[in-house]
């Protein structure tokens, strides 16, 4: 099987396909979608069709046709159609009997109440599609061209953004759309209803923002940073890969994530966060994240990644590669943006990258390599003790490519940086776009991009489970990581006139919900204060000192107020217990420029953080 996942819309215009579907939307209120799937130019006996169970980007096994219904079977020979008889081959796939038949037709629904990034969801004000959640593929036929047929009503859903291309200009008979191959197909969401669309042209390409929210949002606003999202990111590799591009934005309350394509990407967030101008770098920074993988992951991949397997899961150690690197580049891109300021930069890599991962004992455990393969069982499905177990490759490869970086920097005199390497990576896709990578022929060329001998400390970084060399690597470029219990901030109020004393919060290690009145523990970190007193997960907190607690922040201050040694008593099973906790103070991570900084030291940092463009 080729693997294919080029497409420019000029290839689909007036094209014909063998294999079609056909959706409906009579019955979106129920949250259901109509599929009528036609299959021609039939020349096997036998007919296998298969409904994905997992969607490329997103490694989990969802298992898509837990949520499909199949209604009918149809062949058509001699100009008849006819039902027919069809057995089911395992959970997600028929074999169809097609002897004689020039047609076969399979009708079925599929519910689709999921708002996710990575999930259909339907109802009577818009559809969001997923193809490989909604449609099944041909086994052996998956390279021919797909048309998507949408019959909807357009005066209540007037826009369709997608990435698919379109085959002729819409009609009475609906929104006719094209994929080369499945491959394509499977990786083009769609969003269809009243949302907002604002189109625009920039690096030589067709873009368009289509935002779906129940609130009014600056959309102006938001095309003017996606214009210098693009602007930043095509200066590393030369230019934009793609005719058209779309970034479908789902603003509703509690969703968040994101999922990348080829030519468009899906990203999720609350709609208050657009009206915050401290949260609204998460949204700019996510954005970047996923418009990144459209180089990286999506074409610069590993060789595991695509052609895919959709019936099983697809292993590949290399995730450090496909998230762990972007996870990097998105803050420093941010950065690169003019989102944020140099000191915001160091303070995020300090807090949202370096300080956490010092707060995963599972670092200690499992390597970043490991934490690919176990992707399908610890990143989407993750325990209550998580944290303990297994560090994600997106935040520990994420540090382990900031100090690569650095690392490169300095032992190349700030002559190269990272860049250099993802410019013969891309360079290596351009030539072979149909093969990935090995892990070998990565690092061997991002050691002759950047021209810096990195093999074994890379793959020393992503193979161990030691503490990374934080001080021997960031010393070089004048920059030096702290982690000391955290200062209290002095409160004022008025005229400057001193507050009341607050005591601090302290470290206890655990993860609390507040449920019906019931203070429960959701999580235990290894190592911690809450662990060492015994205590355990979904056991209720009902007393600190002999006093009652409902709530965190009343325990909290009950325990700042005892000094942090205090007797928890607990609820478990059943059964009241007492022990003591000795919580610690919070600890902070810093990273501040040295203030005695020599000048090559200033000369590498700059390097660096220089922004191109």
């Amino acid at each position: 099987m080729s693997y294919q996942i080029e497409q420019r819309d000029e290839q689909l215009r007036n094209t014909t396909a063998h294999i079609t579907y056909e959706l409906t939307f009579d019955r979106a209120p129920q949250h259901l979608v109509g599929v009528r799937m036609r299959v021609s130019n039939i020349t096997t006996p036998k007919l296998t069709v298969v409904m994905p169970v997992w969607s490329p980007g997103s490694y989990k096994v969802r298992d898509y046709a837990g949520h499909q219904t199949i209604e009918r079977v149809s062949v058509v020979a001699s100009s008849e159609q006819r039902v027919t008889s069809y057995e089911l081959r395992d959970k997600t796939s028929i074999e169809i009997d097609c002897q004689g038949a020039s047609e076969v037709v399979i009708d079925y629904v599929v519910y689709c109440n999921e708002r996710t990034v990575r999930t259909n969801h339907v109802n009577r004000f818009h559809a969001f599609v997923v193809p490989p959640a909604l449609l099944m593929y041909v086994e052996g036929r998956m390279d021919e061209i797909h048309h998507v047929l949408l019959k909807h009503d357009a005066t209540l859903w007037p826009n369709v953004s997608t990435q698919l291309s379109p085959v002729r200009p819409a009609d009475a008979s609906g929104v006719l759309l094209g994929a080369l191959n499945y491959d394509i197909l499977a990786d083009s969401p769609i969003e269809i209803g009243d949302h907002v669309v604002k189109t625009f042209v920039h690096a030589g390409a067709q873009h368009e923002l289509a935002i779906a929210s129940t609130h009014t949002l600056d959309a102006d606003w938001l095309v003017e940073q996606l214009k210098r999202i693009i602007t930043v990111e095509a200066a590393i590799f030369g230019g934009v890969p793609y005719d058209r591009y779309v970034f479908i934005l789902q603003a509703y309350p509690g969703t968040g994530g994101g999922l990348e394509h080829t030519r468009s990407s899906v990203n999720a967030c609350d709609p208050a966060a657009l009206l915050d101008k401290v949260r609204a770098k998460d949204v700019l920074s996510l954005l970047c994240h996923e418009y990144f993988h459209l180089w990286n992951v999506k074409r610069i991949r590993p060789i595991e990644l695509g052609p895919f397997d959709y019936s099983r899961e697809n292993y590949t150690p290399m995730l450090w590669l496909a998230e762990g690197l972007t996870s990097y580049y998105d803050d420093l891109l941010t950065y690169r943006c003019g989102f944020f300021t140099e000191k915001e930069y160091l303070d995020t890599l300090a807090s949202e990258h370096v300080g956490k991962l010092l707060r995963v004992p599972g670092r200690f455990k499992t390597s970043v390599r490991d934490s690919s393969y176990l992707a399908w069982l610890k990143l989407y499905m993750q325990s209550p003790d998580a944290n303990s177990r297994c560090p994600s490759y997106y935040l520990k490869g994420g540090v382990v490519f900031l100090l690569l970086d650095l690392y490169v920097v300095e032992h190349s005199d700030g002559k190269a940086t990272l860049d250099d390497g993802l410019r013969l990576l891309w360079k290596r896709y351009q030539e072979n776009p149909s093969v990935g990578l090995t892990e070998d022929e990565c690092i061997a060329l991002l050691e002759r991009g950047t021209g810096v001998q990195l093999r074994d400390r890379l793959l020393g970084w992503l193979s161990g489970t030691e503490e990374l060399p934080y001080d021997e690597i960031l010393a070089p470029m004048g920059l030096l990581l702290t982690v000391a219990p955290a200062k209290p901030e002095a409160i004022t109020f008025g005229e400057k006139r001193s507050f009341a004393t607050v005591p601090p919060t302290l470290f206890v290690g655990w993860t609390l919900a507040e449920t019906n009145g019931k203070l429960i523990v959701k999580a235990i970190e290894d190592g911690t204060p809450a662990q060492e007193a015994g205590i355990g997960i979904d056991d209720e907190i009902v007393a600190v000192n002999g006093r009652r607690v409902t709530s965190a922040a009343h325990l909290d201050q009950h325990l700042a107020a005892a000094g942090g040694i205090a007797s928890v008593s607990a609820h478990c099973d059943g059964r009241l217990y007492t022990t003591t906790l000795t919580a610690t103070p919070v600890m902070k991570v810093t990273l501040d420029v040295a203030p005695s900084s020599t000048d090559q030291q200033k000369e590498l940092r700059a390097a660096w953080l220089r922004r191109t463009v």
